[in-house]
C-alpha cells in the first residue's frame, strides 16, 4: 500500500495551512491508501482519527513530529512520557528500543544544507560526515525527499544512503493544500493503524516512490 507518512493539518499545526479535508482530499487525488497525521509535539487521539477516517471515507493513521535537541524526529506508537514532558533523542532511542515504537528522520540535513543554513552560511557536510551522526543509525528509517527540502539536501541524502545504507521513506511533510501525496511511501504490508505502521517500518518492509508512479 501507499502511504504519505508526514502531513500537518491547520489548526493543530500552526504552521500549516491546510485543512484535514483538504489534505485527504490531494491524498485520494494522489492514489494514496492511507496518509499520517504527524503534527508538531502533540497527537490526534485515536478516537478522533476514527472518527474523521469514517466521516470522510479515507484511513488515517497517527503519528507524531517531535522536536528533539538534535532537531525533528516522526514518531509512530506508543510514548511513555508526556509530550509537554518533551524528548532529548537519547531519551527517546531508548525508550523506543524496548517498545515497538518506530523512529523516523524527516529532513535529515534541514539545519545543515537547507535553504536557511546555507543563508546563514552554513557548509554542507559531506556523506560520510553525515552517516557518522548517531542519529542516522539509531533509527528505523531516514525520510529522503519531501516538499520542504531542497535538490540539494536530497542529492546529500541519497549519497549518504549509498555509503550507509538504511531503509528510506519518502513524505509530503504537507503544510498547505496540494501536497499531500507529492511524496510517499510503499509499505509492504496491509497496515490500518501505527503499531502495524510502526512494525513494517521497524523491519524496513518501506521505500520511497513518488505517489503515482
Amino acid at each position: 500500500m501507499i502511504v504519505d507518512l508526514h502531513a500537518h493539518t491547520s489548526p493543530r499545526s500552526n504552521c500549516s495551512t491546510a485543512t484535514l479535508e483538504q489534505l485527504v482530499a490531494d491524498a485520494r487525488a494522489a492514489g494514496l491508501d492511507a496518509l499520517c497525521l504527524t503534527e508538531h509535539d502533540v497527537r490526534w487521539c485515536d478516537e478522533d482519527l476514527a472518527e474523521w477516517s469514517r466521516r470522510l471515507g479515507f484511513p488515517l493513521i497517527g503519528g507524531v513530529e517531535l522536536t528533539t535537541d538534535i532537531g525533528h524526529v516522526l514518531v509512530f506508537g506508543p510514548l511513555r512520557r508526556p509530550l509537554w514532558a518533551g524528548y532529548t533523542f537519547a531519551q527517546l532511542v531508548e525508550e523506543t528500543e524496548r517498545s515497538g515504537t518506530a523512529l523516523v528522520l524527516p529532513h535529515p540535513l534541514r539545519r545543515h544544507a537547507g535553504e536557511r543554513a546555507l543563508r546563514g552560511g552554513r557548509t554542507p557536510p559531506d556523506p560520510a560526515e553525515v552517516a557518522a551522526w548517531p542519529q542516522w543509525q539509531a533509527v528505523h528509517a531516514i525520510e529522503v525527499a519531501s516538499t520542504q527540502t531542497s535538490p540539494l539536501e536530497q542529492r546529500l541524502v541519497a549519497e549518504t544512503l549509498r555509503l550507509a545504507p538504511r531503509p528510506a521513506v519518502g513524505a509530503s511533510d504537507a503544510h498547505a493544500p496540494g501536497r499531500a501525496g507529492a511524496y510517499a511511501t510503499v509499505v509492504d504490508a496491509t497496515v490500518r493503524d501505527a503499531a502495524g505502521l510502526a512494525e513494517a517500518i521497524r523491519a524496513g518492509h518501506v521505500h520511497p516512490v513518488p505517489a503515482g508512479h
